[in-house]
């Protein structure tokens, strides 16, 4: 009697890991709508990195944020194991104040995750990518967050960095993922490429005969792509078709419709802008224009969402975002 007790005990123990390892704030009808957008209720997602931040009081640029209309907050940026910008102001909030903005983020409707990565980041031969994944999907529940988006950067024409081959950048973005997912259980993975980071699989295009990102979404798909369509080129992504049928010529087979022939969903490639010219060195589109563009995106079976980079203050995201939508 006293050994049929064990297996009971270590079920218990099993369960109590099991909870721990999903987001403190799991919230199933807010999280299945998420990864489900549609043309009533797309994507909304906004960076938050260093400019328009209360720093004495972090959580009430979230709390703004959600008001301003957007339903995936992004704070930026996990360096390794060092937030900085927002998610560093993040850090100096109390788990009682996180726990509570993120459940009235989730009460309007909004998740809040943290972006790894950046411009300034180039963590593939310092991190495996399952340590990486690992790491910031840690810091995510650590710090009270839905989930993680990977901002990874820095990447050479061929898909490789650093002393990397093709094939182990697409493993190490893939180890990273699945690492992520392996801590987050139901939490939010994205990742945010830029768009010449997709290609066909056996392709001669940008990222080469991997296919780039199209072979890390094979591999490990994310929830959703926060894919960059700017900083490529004056004639990049301006217009509809360049943006959603058929890419400008310095990055052929990049738009909308081009990435989802390689295999890779409609439902999650959001489209990702600048919110001002200044946020870009290009690839610029006045909010109601791009809502032309992307309205017209649904006769293509698209309906996923926007990106906007990024935070500025409450009346500049709201007006562009209502501008869009």
């Amino acid at each position: 009697r006293k050994r049929a007790v064990w297996p009971i005990f270590l079920l218990f123990i099993l369960i109590i890991q099991s909870a721990t390892a999903i987001p403190k704030l799991f919230n199933a009808t807010l999280y299945e709508s998420i990864r489900n957008p549609s043309p009533s209720s797309p994507l909304k997602v906004m960076y938050i990195d260093y400019e328009g931040i209360n720093w004495n009081t972090p959580q009430q640029t979230i709390q703004q944020a959600v008001a301003a209309g957007y339903n995936v907050i992004i704070i930026a940026f996990l360096l390794g194991t060092s937030p900085t910008d927002m998610a560093q102001a993040w850090t100096q909030v109390s788990q009682a104040d996180q726990q509570a903005t993120v459940e009235a983020a989730h009460s309007a409707g909004a998740i809040v995750m943290v972006s790894a990565g950046g411009s300034t980041e180039s963590p593939y031969e310092t991190w495996t990518g399952t340590q990486y994944g690992t790491n910031a999907a840690t810091w995510a529940l650590d710090n009270n967050l839905d989930g993680v988006d990977f901002d990874m950067e820095n990447l050479n024409q061929g898909f490789t960095v650093g002393g990397l081959s093709d094939q182990q950048t697409v493993q190490w973005l893939a180890d990273c993922t699945t690492a992520a997912r392996t801590v987050l259980k139901s939490g939010f993975i994205s990742h945010a490429p830029q768009a010449p980071y997709f290609g066909p699989i056996g392709g001669n295009l940008w990222p080469g005969a991997t296919g780039g990102y199209t072979a890390v979404y094979q591999q490990a798909p994310p929830d959703f792509y926060n894919v960059q369509f700017y900083n490529q080129g004056t004639s990049c992504y301006v217009d509809y078709d360049g943006l959603f049928t058929s890419s400008c010529s310095n990055f052929p087979g990049t738009s909308v419709q081009q990435i989802n022939s390689y295999g890779v969903a409609m439902n999650v490639i959001v489209v990702g802008k600048p919110v001002l010219t200044t946020d870009a060195s290009n690839g610029y589109v006045d909010p109601t224009t791009l809502g032309q563009y992307l309205q017209q995106g649904s006769s293509i079976g698209w309906s996923t969402g926007v990106m906007g980079w990024v935070w500025h203050d409450p009346q500049t995201n709201q007006q562009w975002i209502s501008e869009i939508y």
